[in-house]
């Protein structure tokens, strides 16, 4: 039983709201993501990334390397802002004649 008026099991309740977060495996210091949006540019970050450490690993030219890290590079600007939806649309059109 939980009561607020009398102040009763309150700390049972917080426990279990916070068993749910698995709180207790967060440090100080930790950095957390709540933002889904970021949350998928980092692994796509961590894709790209990997890539790259594969390729070294697998002899591939630098050319080809820093593609992955370029597009490694993109998804970290999208959560910093650097790079947008807006600027990636003005690349596409730029790029290519649409509708002529």
């Amino acid at each position: 039983m939980i009561s607020a008026a009398q102040k009763t099991n309150i700390q049972v309740l917080k426990d279990q709201i916070l068993s749910h977060f698995h709180v207790n495996k967060v440090k100080q210091g930790d950095v957390m993501v709540t933002n889904l949006r970021h949350y998928q540019n980092l692994l796509s970050t961590h894709d790209s990334l990997d890539r790259v450490l594969k390729g070294m690993d697998d002899g591939v030219t630098g050319d080809f390397l820093a593609m992955d890290i370029r597009q490694s590079l993109h998804y970290l600007g999208e959560i910093t802002g650097e790079i947008t939806t807006d600027d990636l649309l003005d690349n596409i059109f730029s790029k290519f004649c649409i509708g002529k």
